[in-house]
């Protein structure tokens, strides 16, 4: 009976030993388990730090970092896409954003960042296919709409263009790059819907120097003159160092026959850009109108020796 005992006691150690083992095992392994989960996520504070900031190659690494113990990591791996994007590294970049896709294909951003992506290499079937799974899962994104109106406009196709980006004016009003583009098309189509559309683009974004100045080339393609002389003016006075603007009101009012205008306007742009060939003809052009040879031959002389230069 006592030997009995002594053996129940020796098992019963035994068995306290191992179970002992496996209790500290298990704890160990949690205490790593928690350790590894902080460093993740203290690493992902840091690489988005560092993103944010636009240091990429640093963030890039703290990402790859977190991949070494969470290979599956889905934010992590979308983070390296968007880097090597931006480090025009595109194959590397597809590869990781069609990685988040085999993890999560619930993502819309995925299939719209791709999108973008095919946008960017003229691959304008992955653009509608990648859009149109992206809509599927969410349909009222503007940003996807405008990438389809661009995609629909490089095909040819400005009808399904000019649909796509009106869908996107519908998602999101003040989305002012989009006014650009219905402007751009419908004055295209000379349909005088554009100047609406300029002028809406305008009201959201007051400060666009570039849709004040397509405004009054608009203007100026309807033949409204007027209209197109006041928008004009206004953008010059605003933006005075708006040299596409001044150097195409300059061209303006010498169709005008307004070239007095027209030549202080010259005047002004070379003030800045001495070597503006374009606008350096259009002075050449005035002064032979006015008779001012000597100053049409200072002209001549400055575009032979730009000619010359370019030549060498």
């Amino acid at each position: 009976m006592v030997l009995g005992q002594i053996k129940n006691h020796r098992i019963l150690k035994t068995y306290s030993f191992f179970f002992s083992g496996v209790v500290l095992m298990a704890f160990f392994w949690s205490l790593n388990s928690c350790n590894s989960k902080n460093n993740t996520s203290s690493d992902l504070l840091k690489g988005q730090s560092f993103f944010h900031k636009s240091n990429l190659d640093s963030a890039q690494f703290y990402f790859y970092k977190i991949l070494e113990s969470d290979s599956n990591n889905a934010v992590a791996i979308n983070q390296l896409a968007e880097i090597h994007f931006r480090k025009v590294e595109i194959g590397k970049s597809l590869m990781f954003f069609n990685r988040a896709i085999s993890i999560d294909s619930t993502n819309e951003e995925t299939f719209f960042k791709i999108a973008e992506i095919k946008l960017f290499l003229g691959d304008y079937k992955g653009v509608f296919k990648n859009i149109n799974r992206g809509l599927r899962i969410n349909e009222r994104k503007p940003e996807a709409y405008f990438m389809k109106g661009v995609a629909y406009k490089h095909v040819g196709d400005t009808n399904k263009a000019i649909s796509s980006f009106k869908t996107a004016i519908e998602l999101k009003h003040n989305f002012a790059k989009v006014y650009y583009e219905l402007g751009l098309l419908l004055t295209l189509q000379n349909d005088p819907l554009a100047i609406e559309y300029y002028k809406r683009g305008i009201e959201v974004s007051p400060k666009d120097a570039g849709l004040k100045y397509s405004l009054a080339w608009s203007y100026n393609e309807f033949n409204n003159l007027g209209e197109a002389d006041k928008a004009y003016n206004n953008v010059v006075r605003e933006f005075p160092s708006y040299v596409e603007a001044k150097s195409n009101y300059a061209v303006f009012k010498y169709n005008l026959n307004q070239a007095d205008t027209a030549l202080l306007l010259c005047n002004q742009i070379l003030d800045d850009d001495s070597l503006n060939c374009s606008i350096l003809n259009l002075k050449g052009t005035i002064l032979k109108e006015k008779g001012r040879l000597n100053e049409l031959q200072k002209i001549k002389n400055k575009l032979r020796f730009i000619n010359s230069q370019l030549d060498f």
